[in-house]
């Protein structure tokens, strides 16, 4: 049986990101993600679809084929991932554990099912756009909410109306003085 809270953070440079802004803007910049011990690539930010907090873990779709996932299915009768069936995952470049895929939850796990949940405190992150390596447990791999980017989009929406009111306009005008300038 595994036991979840034995991950182990790994040995690191304690650096952190004085810049928030890079933070937020991981969507936008293409990241890898690499084991904390032997500098293996796992995954990168296009398969990152979040972050579960409550098991500091980051939730991706896939993974690149230096993540092993044991063949043999696991059970866990207590702590976070009690009651469920997962397979555990390992670097394939220095065999440390590092995360696990949920096949089987309780309901308030459900949304986990399938996904390849990487511990953050056992990663690096190489971010492209400053050329920096940093653990992954000093970066915010949350997902913006919804009603966030609604709202930022229904403010789009109004000001592209708003110059397609304005362009109306100065055409309407425009026709308007060409109709009477061929009328004179």
């Amino acid at each position: 049986m595994y036991d979840f809270e034995s991950f182990l953070s790994c040995e690191t440079d304690d650096q952190k990101l004085e810049n928030e802004s890079v933070n937020q803007s991981i969507v936008e910049n293409p990241v890898t993600f690499h084991c904390g011990q032997c500098n293996t690539v796992w995954a990168d930010s296009r398969g990152v679809c979040g972050e579960a907090t409550s098991v500091n873990s980051l939730i991706c779709l896939e993974v690149t084929q230096d993540v092993t996932i044991n063949g043999e299915r696991e059970w866990s009768l207590d702590g976070r991932f009690g009651a469920c069936v997962y397979n555990t995952l390992r670097c394939s470049g220095c065999v440390c554990r590092m995360g696990v895929v949920l096949h089987s939850t309780p309901q308030h796990l459900s949304a986990l099912r399938n996904l390849f949940l990487l511990k953050k405190d056992k990663m690096y992150c190489y971010i492209f756009s400053s050329g920096q390596m940093v653990k992954a447990s000093t970066l915010n791999f949350g997902v913006t909410p919804l009603g966030e980017g609604i709202s930022e989009l229904t403010q789009l929406i109004q000001e592209v109306e708003s110059n397609l009111d304005n362009v109306s306009a100065v055409m309407d005008d425009t026709r308007t003085n060409d109709a009477t300038s061929s009328v004179q």
